[in-house]
């Protein structure tokens, strides 16, 4: 008779030993309209940024650069970002 070894459970993974990641604030309004709006911050400066995408088919990666810092602010699936405004960040300190 084969004799084989117990099933084990994984091991749980410590939460302190992982190191916490930056996440982004978004909030995203009209997603059922052809033009939706998206409030977020940027991933690099914190700015509070303000796009409106046009959400028509096809949709593909749109990379939007913040006007603030130039850097890459978020990606969005979308058709086209029609405009993109600074505002004061709804998520501010």
């Amino acid at each position: 008779m084969d004799q084989q070894k117990p099933l084990q459970k994984p091991k749980p993974l410590k939460l302190q030993d992982q190191e916490p990641k930056p996440c982004q604030h978004i909030r995203i309004l009209d997603c059922d309209k052809p033009v939706s709006r998206i409030f977020y911050e940027c991933y690099h400066c914190f700015q509070g940024l303000l796009s409106e995408c046009d959400s028509s088919q096809p949709v593909r990666d749109v990379e939007v650069v913040c006007p603030t810092c130039g850097k890459s602010a978020i990606r969005l699936v979308t058709n086209k970002v029609i405009s993109t405004t600074s505002i004061p960040s709804p998520w501010g300190d």
